[in-house]
């Protein structure tokens, strides 16, 4: 079936140009060099990208478009190029739109396999107006495999939508389906998936719209099932992963991580900005949901060296929250698949909501990209094939009420309820209630009160709970200075004890202190208490910022800022920015910008001076200097130059080029890029 899709889509897009010489037809070229040298390295890389596109209008509600697109990237040791054709045909009329593309895409690498995924979709949704329920439904079909034989990579996947809106007087009605076959011929896994979602809301406006009302109902159900064959006993079962995190903390056992979609988003050959083997105490998370995992592939982008392999060590961790984490197993058990380009990292079978990764260990002397991130369950069994079953349930209840009983007192209150059952996994319920009072009183004074309480419990587990109160003003005694301020209270709560509380005061003043000078002041105190540890801290930060315009070409700007934490220990720090920016003509700008940096046994000085010139509408250039110094003695020159030229409509041409000299070390980068569109 692939095959054959392959070749009429091929056919398709060699006859396709034939019938659109009536229609429009697009093509760009880009081709960039770019040569650097440093004392870890010297190298140089070469890409060329190509892009065709065609459309016509076959008639008034049909029409075929299509594109074909080429890179090919170029380094000493290795050469990358990607084919990706697209073709669409479309029909819209009075009732109805219809879709239909397919796109192949072929990757070839000549340090790997080579790989291929062809997918297409159609798509047909309703256009008869709003008096009917509008309707969309949806199946596609994906084909992913490499040039390996036996297979490396070869998976199948296919699916099905159908999404329903309808309003009815003062209700919106909303229901989806999906479900889904995905199948890796490799490790012989057949996954099938459900999901439903429905939600029902509803707005209403009364008297004059002085009361507003809204509330919705939603719900959603997910049943997976995947069935996995064994190999000589074992059998490997892929388990679906939410969300990838990365981050670098040397205290793993608490702390968040930020998001990383690229980790899991089914590249194993972009890197995901997350390097492991110069990089100290990087964590690689994995949001599992409770699903029972003891092993996880960490892909890279090119094979590491099996000296630098044997210098890794990795722990790890679990968590509820993704903030406290508790450790499960140190010095895991690990490989590298060098054909593969992965760690496979074993350990012993945990369910989590979270579980990351910890490289507690790394060779530290070169750089190792990370691409992907897949997590399994690997399981002993002595029959053919292992079944296993997850759900998801959610229920969710939303109320949100406005009133505006005077034209200058505004109230609002909202109430929301969550409730989240898995299996596997414990049950979640989160509420939360907020109020707020406006009152508009006159330009010399504007209060608002608001509060709020949220509520989690997990099943098993204890109550958290968390409230804030809130109290603001705003106030314009004079046409040139504008006052806000407040102060804020927020509380903690677990099983019924506080944790935590925290108090925060502020005050915020903008004023034009005279015709085209403009000041800012920020003040911010802030009391916390741990009631936990017993601990106190105290924090004050304030910031002023001023802005003059000498002349209607010179602009001068002056920033100082002070902060001082004191807790356990006192820090303070203090700040000193002046920029300077020089309009001299239409074709030439000056800008300086210098800082200074004050903080405990650390001090700092950065500069830095561009010079940016047009000569002509079509010739653009700038040139810039920058130095910093820290307190340990180092100093950093860097010269960057850029420069660009519109040759004509369909041709441009840009360059660019850096030195850096830190210390004793010194490199420099050189860049050309010449585009062409017709």
């Amino acid at each position: 079936m692939g095959g054959l899709f392959l070749i009429v889509f091929w056919l398709l897009m060699m006859l396709a140009p034939l019938t659109v010489m009536a229609g429009s037809i697009g093509f760009s070229g880009d081709w960039r060099y770019q040569k650097w040298s440093s004392e870890l390295e010297k190298s140089w890389s070469f890409r060329e990208n190509y892009s065709l596109n065609f459309r016509r209008e076959l008639t008034d509600t049909m029409s075929l478009a299509g594109s074909g697109r080429y890179a090919k990237q170029r380094t000493p040791d290795r050469t990358l190029q990607q084919i990706s054709p697209t073709l669409t045909f479309s029909l819209n009329n009075d009732l109805f739109s219809f879709n239909l593309s397919g796109t192949s895409n072929r990757r070839i690498d000549s340090d790997g396999p080579d790989y291929t995924t062809n997918t297409w979709d159609a798509t047909l949704y309703s256009n008869w107006g709003e008096k009917w329920p509008a309707i969309r439904l949806a199946y596609g079909r994906s084909y992913n495999y490499d040039d390996q034989h036996p297979h490396q990579v070869d998976n199948r996947s296919n699916h099905r939508d159908l999404t329903l809106n309808y309003s009815l007087f003062i209700f919106d009605l909303y229901y989806s389906y999906r479900d889904s076959k995905d199948e890796d011929l490799v490790s012989d896994s057949t996954t099938w998936s459900y999901n439903q979602f429905g939600k029902v809301e509803a707005n209403k406006s009364l008297f004059n719209n002085r009361l507003s009302l809204s509330a919705s109902q939603q719900f959603s159900y997910n049943r997976t099932e995947t069935e996995t064959k064994a190999r000589g006993g074992v059998a490997l079962v892929p388990v679906p992963v939410a969300m990838g995190y990365s981050g670098v903390d040397d205290s793993p056992d608490s702390g968040t991580l930020a998001s990383n979609s690229a980790l899991v988003d089914g590249d194993r050959f972009t890197s995901a900005g997350v390097e492991i083997g110069n990089t100290d105490d990087q964590n690689l998370g994995l949001e599992t949901d409770y699903k029972e995992v003891n092993l996880v592939y960490v892909y890279t982008v090119d094979d590491v060296a099996s000296s630098w392999v044997s210098q890794f060590k990795w722990d790890l961790y679990k968590s509820d929250d993704g903030n406290d984490w508790d450790l499960v197993s140190s010095s895991l058990s690990f490989s590298y698949n060098h054909t593969m380009r992965r760690f496979e990292v074993k350990f012993p079978t945990v369910s989590a909501k979270y579980v990351k990764l910890y490289v507690a260990q790394n060779p530290g002397s070169g750089d190792v990209y990370v691409t992907e991130m897949e997590a399994y369950h690997e399981i002993q069994t002595g029959q053919g094939k292992v079944t296993t079953i997850s759900r998801f349930r959610s229920y969710r209840t939303d109320f949100n009420l406005g009133w505006r009983p005077w034209d200058k007192v505004s109230l609002s209150c909202s109430f929301s309820r969550n409730r989240s059952m898995p299996d596997p996994g414990p049950d979640t319920t989160d509420i939360s209630n907020s109020g707020n009072i406006s009152w508009n009183l006159s330009r010399y004074f504007s209060p608002t009160f608001s509060v709020s309480e949220t509520k989690n419990k997990r099943e098993g587990e204890k109550e958290n709970k968390g409230r804030t109160y809130s109290l603001t003003a705003t106030s314009s005694p004079l046409a040139t200075l504008n006052i806000s301020g407040g102060v804020s209270r927020a509380e903690s709560y677990e099983g019924g004890e506080k944790e935590s509380r925290s108090d925060t005061y502020n005050l915020y003043l903008t004023a034009l202190l005279y015709p085209d000078l403009n000041a800012s002041l920020d003040l911010v105190r802030t009391t916390s208490k741990d009631y936990r540890e017993g601990e106190e801290t105290r924090s004050f930060t304030g910031k002023l910022t001023t802005t003059a315009r000498l002349s209607p070409k010179l602009t001068l700007d002056a920033t100082g800022e002070y902060s001082r934490t004191s807790g356990e220990e006192t820090t303070t720090s203090k700040r000193l920015g002046l920029s300077a920016t020089w309009r001299v003509s239409d074709i030439l700008l000056l800008r300086t910008n210098q800082s200074w940096s004050w903080e405990e046994e650390n001090n700092s000085y950065g500069s830095s001076y561009t010079l940016w010139m047009a000569p002509t509408s079509k010739i653009q250039f700038n040139v810039q200097y920058s130095y910093s110094s820290s307190g340990g003695g180092d100093e950093t020159h860097t010269y960057t130059t850029f420069a660009s030229w519109a040759i004509s409509s369909h041709f441009s041409l840009k360059t660019n080029y850096s030195y850096q000299k830190a210390g004793d070390s010194k490199s420099w980068n050189f860049g050309v890029q010449l585009t062409a569109r017709f």
